[in-house]
Parts: C-alpha cells; structure tokens; sequence
C-alpha cells in the first residue's frame, strides 16, 4: 500500500512539474514603438508612364520580429485644408510581397497608380502614404500590427 501512495506521489508531482513547465514557457511578444520604427518603407524608384506611375518601394525589417502574412497598401492622403491632410481609403496594394519577412530581410515591393485614379483638387500628389498591416513572429490576433506613414525618397 505505500508503495502505492509513494508511485501515485511521484506520478503527480511529474505531471504537475510537466504542467507548471509547459505553462510557463509560451512566448508573448512585446512590440516597443522604437522597433516597430525600426520597419521602413523606401522608395527606390519612380517610374512615370502616360498610363500612370510606377514605384518600386525597399521595404526593409531592421527589427528583432519576423513579420508573416503582412500587406503593403499606397496612396495620396485626401487634403481636409490648407495645411491638413488624412488618410485616403482609396489605396493601391504593392505587389512583391513575402510571408515571412525575417530581422534583416528587404523585399522590392512594386506598385502601379494609374492615371487619373487620384485626379482631385483635395489629394495632394507631393505625398506617399503607405499603410502596412500584418502579424509579429505568428499569426494571431494578438499578434496584428499596422502602422501609417509617409514613404521616404
């Protein structure tokens, strides 16, 4: 009967360590604002066709992350007034694109505006804006990131 009590001890503590142990190890991961700034966009080369404008876009990842399934989106930001501008929903997706972007990694994005898509007195053409969005080492919901900016030249 003890050395019952004694293998049931044993066989409990084990599993309560292999528990303990498993549950402590996932990996959450912390994303600070100075290396999400650490993704850039780039653009290396501007193409202008009578059909529209084509840019090649560096879009490098100087982060610790590895960034999976993420998507590229450009565009004009829409002027609200004279020194006021915001995001335009009408955006052009960069083709290109890899699933896993590893720290280190840069990828050629292209994309193509054609003429006349963004022809308005209230979008300023002087400004490229792009908008990223994608997930941080997996894809989980916990994991989304987007980010906004202006493209550099």
């Amino acid at each position: 009967m003890a050395k019952r009590r004694i293998s049931f001890l044993i066989i409990t503590v084990g599993i309560c360590i292999a528990v303990l142990s498993t549950g402590c190890s996932s990996t959450k991961v912390t994303r600070s604002p100075e290396e999400m700034d650490k993704i850039t966009l780039k653009v290396v080369e501007k193409s202008e066709l009578p059909e529209g404008i084509a840019y090649s876009i560096k879009l490098t990842n100087s982060s610790s992350f590895l960034i999976k399934q993420n998507h590229v989106y450009i565009s004009y930001p829409y002027r609200i007034e004279k020194n006021s501008n915001s995001l335009n929903k009408a955006k052009v997706e960069a083709e290109g694109n890899k699933l896993d972007i590893r720290p280190g990694d840069e990828v050629i994005l292209n994309a193509f505006i054609p003429e006349g898509i963004f022809n308005s007195d209230k979008v300023d053409l002087s400004v490229l804006q792009y908008e990223i969005k994608g997930y941080i080492e997996e894809v989980k919901d916990i994991n989304q990131f987007a980010r906004l900016g202006d493209i550099l030249d």
